[in-house]
């Protein structure tokens, strides 16, 4: 009971409204981290191979970071910031480049981030986990 009583007074003194505080998870975002990319595929084609590395970084403020490099030696990077719907399964990451604002959400199944989308008429699939 003391350790209730201690923990709604630190709280009231914080500025920490306890009505308002989220669940568990919602504080600790579990998600957050580096994933890197198990699984890219384009088509039928497996492409994973011809990447030094793909990675998505959450970061627990609420941005992330796409970041990716070619064996060629290419590489480019793009940041924004995300939103998780825990109970829907959802990741949806927001860009902007060159004032254009873009958002795209994708499911996360199992502790993976799953990406399908369709470019140049393909299907694309990537798995990217931690």
């Amino acid at each position: 009971m003391l350790v209730f009583v201690i923990l709604l007074s630190v709280c009231s003194f914080s500025g920490c409204d306890v009505t308002r505080m989220s669940s568990l998870e919602d504080l600790s975002k579990p998600y957050t981290g580096v994933y890197a990319c198990d699984r890219l595929m384009f088509g039928a084609e497996n492409r994973t191979d011809d990447f030094s590395f793909l990675r998505l970084e959450l970061d627990y403020g609420g941005g992330f970071t796409f970041s990716y490099e070619t064996k060629e030696g290419g590489c480019g990077e793009w940041e924004g910031t995300y939103a998780v719907d825990p109970k829907r399964g959802e990741l949806t990451l927001t860009a902007v480049q060159s004032g254009i604002s873009g958002s795209r959400t994708f499911r996360m199944e199992d502790g993976a981030i799953l990406f399908e989308d369709q470019v140049l008429g393909k299907n694309v699939y990537a798995e990217f986990r931690m």
